[in-house]
């Protein structure tokens, strides 16, 4: 691309980008009212707005990203360069599918944000819940085995590597012995840890 052509290459792909992202959202939206309490109207509203919060987040998201990205860099003394984290290390992209997904799950439509999890987890064995609130500067290095819960908080500057779960030792259950849904279970990690 040429440097004139770079923006518009951007604003086209990001227009797909969320035109797509409308269409997906409508779709779940669909599929959550499957009472059909919702008019046609109403979905349309919704996955607009859906689309247009994703969008309108997208610097802090970015902002966020680049701080995991320098984290990783800073801590791994075998990083020799900022690309390489970003292309080559499996804790920057599962970190990279977090950050959207944990937008998308913030913004009702959580089925699609656990899509793009399952295909982080599928792709890199690092298994982040969309629901996990993770702070800033956020690392994991090497990552396999890594399993981070719906309701973990992790804070900002935390470093983490493989094999390590942030989830529920164990599930509270109701009088009839059913696992009661929902409910703070997972860990909580505070800054610089």
């Amino acid at each position: 691309l040429s440097a004139d052509g770079v923006d518009l290459f951007v604003a086209d792909t990001l227009g797909q980008a969320l035109s797509a992202l409308r269409q997906q959202a409508r779709r779940e939206l669909h599929l959550l009212d499957a009472d059909g309490l919702l008019s046609r109207s109403e979905v349309e509203r919704k996955a607009l707005e859906i689309m247009a919060g994703f969008a309108q987040d997208l610097p802090r998201i970015r902002a966020l990203l680049d701080s995991d990205i320098r984290a990783a860099f800073e801590g791994d003394p075998a990083a020799k360069s900022l690309d390489e984290v970003v292309f080559c290390y499996p804790g920057i992209a599962a970190v990279i599918r977090h950050r959207i997904a944990h937008r998308l799950y913030l913004l009702g439509v959580p089925m699609l944000a656990r899509i793009i999890a399952e295909l982080a987890h599928a792709q890199t064995g690092i298994d982040i819940h969309p629901g996990a609130e993770i702070g800033e500067s956020f690392f994991i290095d090497h990552g396999t085995g890594v399993v981070i819960g719906e309701t973990a908080r992790i804070g900002r500057c935390v470093r983490l590597y493989q094999a390590v779960t942030l989830g529920a030792k164990r599930f509270e259950v109701d009088e009839t012995g059913a696992i009661v849904k929902g409910g703070e279970r997972h860990p909580i990690l505070e800054d610089d840890v």
